[in-house]
């Protein structure tokens, strides 16, 4: 009789269903650890997290502890006892206020750091210091296979964990990017080229590559872009995106600056020229968002009808990702009632 094959799961969370379930973990105290490869915003996440809960978020980098941190410093009392001092990094223990504390980088720190953990994550406790009732721990880290400076988690401290780990989902990151002010140039390439939001080799020898750390960097370079010629301007994506993401980013952006301006269809939306190119009509897709406003929406959501239905629900949709109260607008309502027909 033969073996059963096992059934391939994927078990990874995209960023907004981690947030949701670590938000439920915290308010349990119930320590996890989230695992993922580098630039996948991890730590971000815990700190939406901490703020979305109203948490203090205390950022402990495991990696640059050595053992005796964590215990502190001996001092003898007036009875000539040896006390220890705990470490400032961790709140103190009569605060009545609530926290969410991150083991930055834990699979990064040496073995006896990790060791010395073990009492702080199961008892909440460590020598004579006491985490404070209002406190959760939790931590983040690169998985083994992505070659950074990772060491084994020894049993007893893995097992004291929630085990998470993060996908990168380019839905959710161009949702996250509309409400956090990254450039549209970058929106509507990743929009067009999602695959390319996050590509990690291993293996590669090249010191950059795409993420979403390193798109939020590329997005702070195009908004500051000023006196910039293209061979510096593709250089500097080069060295933040790699090259193979540089060269296709730096082609669109080039269609992106070459479009007649966008005002002219938001004065004849019904009859504007559509790009026959793909990369020019997710470009201006991208100059138009970059204008909308309640008073030209009406206009936006005209020329979307007249596109590709993918194309225009994107238009329409970043727009409202970036400004909600776009939804109200006569457009969009008219473009609603147009979608359930």
């Amino acid at each position: 009789m033969t073996e059963p094959v096992p059934i391939a799961a994927d078990y990874t969370l995209r960023p907004s269903a981690l947030a949701s379930v670590l938000s439920g973990l915290v308010e349990a105290r119930q320590p996890c650890i989230v695992w993922g490869p580098p630039g996948a915003a991890k730590s971000q996440i815990a700190q939406q997290v901490a703020a979305a809960a109203g948490r203090t978020y205390v950022d402990v980098r495991a990696l640059l502890l050595d053992p005796v941190d964590l215990r502190g410093i001996p001092w003898r009392d007036a009875a000539d006892r040896t006390r220890w001092a705990p470490p400032a990094f961790l709140p103190p223990t009569d605060a009545d206020e609530t926290f969410l504390i991150n083991l930055e980088e834990l699979p990064s720190a040496v073995p006896m750091v990790q060791a010395a953990l073990y009492q702080l994550v199961l008892d909440r406790r460590v020598g004579e210091y006491t985490l404070p009732e209002g406190a959760s721990l939790i931590a983040c880290g690169n998985r083994e296979s992505d070659r950074g400076v990772v060491h084994r988690m020894p049993t007893p401290l893995a097992s004291r964990f929630v085990h998470l780990e993060v996908r990168v989902d380019a839905k959710d990151w161009l949702a996250w990017g509309a409400a956090n002010g990254i450039a549209p140039e970058v929106l509507f390439f990743i929009e067009l080229a999602p695959t390319l939001l996050h590509h990690f080799d291993p293996q590669s020898k090249e010191r950059a590559f795409p993420c979403p750390r390193t798109w939020e960097f590329a997005s702070d370079l195009v908004k500051r872009r000023s006196g910039l010629d293209a061979q510096t301007e593709r250089a500097l994506l080069r060295g933040t995106v790699g090259e193979a993401a540089a060269v296709e980013f730096a082609a669109f952006l080039t269609v992106w600056r070459e479009l007649p301006h966008p005002r002219a269809i938001l004065t004849d939306p019904a009859h504007a020229d559509i790009p026959e190119n793909a990369s020019a009509l997710m470009a201006l897709c991208g100059a138009l968002y970059k204008l909308a406003a309640d008073v030209n929406f009406d206009a936006i959501v005209t020329y979307a009808q007249r596109l590709r239905r993918e194309v225009g629900e994107s238009l329409v949709g970043a727009c409202v990702r970036r400004t909600p109260a776009l939804q109200h607008s006569p457009g969009f309502i008219r473009w609603a009632a147009a979608k359930t027909r």
